[in-house]
């Protein structure tokens, strides 16, 4: 028994290794096909021992690495089956009238020429749409369907073989037939035929007098605008990411901070403020939320929300110059305000909103004993009413950016008689940067960030008419703060 055994499993090993493997058929996504609901009856049709085939989900995934349209061309057909490495790709549009659906199929093979089908069906499930898909995808799969007068025959088995099944319910047309006259199934003369046509279409009147060459160019010539509204066609609202109603982020910064001064012409070099200019790394959290969305869409309240961000500098200190010493600097900002959000098509938001915001650079001068560091403290306080806007571009990318106006009430010691006097300032803030959805609740933010408050002084500050020992000028008349930095925060959304 044992000999025997070892002998089927020798013969059965390279037969199995020489069998022919299975082609690879990848069904899209169809075009007016809810939840895939018809495409996964497609691809079920064919799966089986006659194809491997990639489902409209995995295909979904594919189009959108490779940026593709919803809306396929021959080219991105092709393109696509390359990559999935299927002999064919299954594309096609679902449509409805009155109590009758439409199935049309378009099979792009690699290196063969289109061809295509249409059925009508009531349901999905009956066993007469599945062998029909099935036998008419193996025809054009298999290059049946380059041969007009094997159409005709396949054609007319079919439509009969389905009649006979569904009771008349269901009907298969080729699209090389479509416009053709329609073969009765129970051996109609060509006059009871005539009398199906739709009445002035010419075309149709031809029948099958038509010689098969002529055709094929008239049926290239009308299915060629089909094609090409197909190529514009836009995509569906639903490809792109929808707008965040809640997020809340963590992640790191790095920040360079200039202090520059604008003075007198002609004032020495040594008796010029120094600049101060710093850069290190910190912390960030941030976060956004629109609790009405969340509870009642629909509200005219629904776009009213709250959002705060808080970041913090480590390890930042400054040399103070001509001395070995070092003072650390404390170095934050914080916003914190509302938002209204407007809604752009599905795509986009536009938001107004007003912040208060605090941003401060202190250092500490306790070990410095007599040592002095000319360089003022800042405590900025803001309103900041501004607008933002975000823009999905896919489903996974979205650009945002914003601009903020700065009015500040208050500055800190630099404003003091003691340092540089009273001044007008005014500020702005600007951001800008990408959401990158990674899965699908979390998120990348990158975002750059750029920061200035400008200070115009009046003659009454000491530091700024005492430089040059004469009281009567005014030698520093002007300052900007600047700040330009980076950050990058995960987040989770909803």
């Amino acid at each position: 028994m044992l000999p025997i055994l070892l002998g089927w499993v020798c013969i059965a090993i390279p037969v199995r290794a020489l069998a022919k493997p299975k082609p690879t058929i990848a069904v899209a996504p169809l075009e007016g096909d809810t939840g895939n609901k018809v495409a996964e009856a497609v691809a079920d049709a064919l799966d089986g021992k006659d194809f491997t085939v990639i489902g409209p989900k995995e295909v979904r995934r594919e189009m959108q690495k490779l940026d593709l349209p919803d809306q396929l061309d021959t080219r991105d057909a092709r393109k696509l089956a390359n990559r999935l490495d299927a002999a064919a790709l299954i594309d096609g549009t679902v449509s409805k009238a009155g109590k009758k659906r439409s199935l049309h199929l378009e099979v792009h093979r690699r290196g063969k020429p289109d061809s295509g089908f249409t059925i009508e069906f009531k349901s999905t499930s009956s066993d007469g749409f599945r062998r029909g898909v099935h036998d008419e995808l193996v025809k054009k799969l298999l290059g049946a369907g380059d041969d007009d007068s094997a159409d005709d025959d396949q054609a007319r088995k079919l439509a009969a073989r389905q009649a006979a099944e569904e009771d008349g319910r269901t009907r298969t047309r080729d699209d090389d037939d479509a416009r053709r006259t329609k073969q009765p199934a129970d051996g109609d003369d060509r006059d009871a035929r005539r009398t199906r046509q739709p009445a002035g279409d010419s075309k149709r009147k031809r029948g099958e007098d038509e010689p098969a060459a002529g055709r094929r160019k008239r049926v290239a010539e009308e299915e060629e605008p089909v094609v090409r509204k197909r190529k514009k066609a836009k995509q569906p609202d639903e490809a792109i990411a929808p707008p965040v109603l809640v997020r809340v982020g963590a992640g790191g910064s790095l920040a360079q901070r200039r202090l520059t001064y604008d003075t007198r012409s002609g004032l020495p070099a040594a008796q010029t403020p120094p600049r101060v200019v710093t850069t290190a790394g910190g912390g960030r959290v941030d976060g956004e939320i629109y609790p009405i969305a969340l509870a009642a869409p629909d509200s005219p309240l629904a776009g009213l929300g709250l959002a705060g961000a808080y970041d913090k500098t480590f390890g930042l200190a400054i040399k103070i110059p001509n001395q070995p010493l070092r003072a650390p600097i404390n170095q934050a900002h914080d916003a914190i305000g509302a938002r209204y959000r407007f809604g752009i098509g599905q795509a986009s938001t536009l938001a107004i909103g007003l912040d208060y915001v605090r941003r401060h650079y202190i250092a500490d001068r306790s070990s410095l004993m007599a040592v002095v560091l000319d360089a003022p403290d800042v405590d900025y306080t803001a309103v900041a009413p501004g607008i933002a806007a975000h823009v999905a571009v896919t489903p996974q990318v979205t650009l945002f950016g914003g601009l903020d106006g700065m009015i500040l009430f208050n500055t800190g010691p630099i404003q003091k008689t003691a340092s540089y006097g009273p001044a007008t300032v005014y500020g702005l803030d600007a951001i800008g940067g990408l959401d990158i959805a990674l899965a699908q609740q979390i998120g990348l933010r990158i975002a750059l960030e750029y920061n200035q408050i400008h200070f115009s002084f009046s003659n009454k500050g000491m530091m700024a008419v005492l430089r040059d020992g004469d009281s009567a000028s005014q030698d520093v008349m002007g300052a900007t703060d600047r700040s330009i930095g980076a950050a990058v925060t995960l987040g989770l959304t909803y």
